[in-house]
């Protein structure tokens, strides 16, 4: 009977816990972004160049972009 009960608790607490980490994971942003570096290659002094980079959101959240540089 004590394995029971043990075993019920041990069941209880495992069972609220992965209620708290879905929970936590739901409602986060998540970036994606495929391509990080682009190569211009030679570029001729005075040249301006120009690459788009695709930033996507697999969060269920707000994603944020704060302190773009340059790099």
């Amino acid at each position: 009977m004590k394995r029971v009960v043990f075993f019920c608790g041990v069941l209880a607490v495992v069972t609220v816990g992965l209620i708290f980490l879905y929970e936590a994971q739901a409602g986060q942003p998540k970036v994606l972004i495929p391509e990080t570096t682009w190569d211009f290659g030679l570029v001729p002094g005075g040249s301006v160049v120009s690459h788009h980079y695709l930033v996507k959101n697999l969060g269920t959240d707000t994603l944020k972009i704060q302190n773009v540089r340059p790099g």
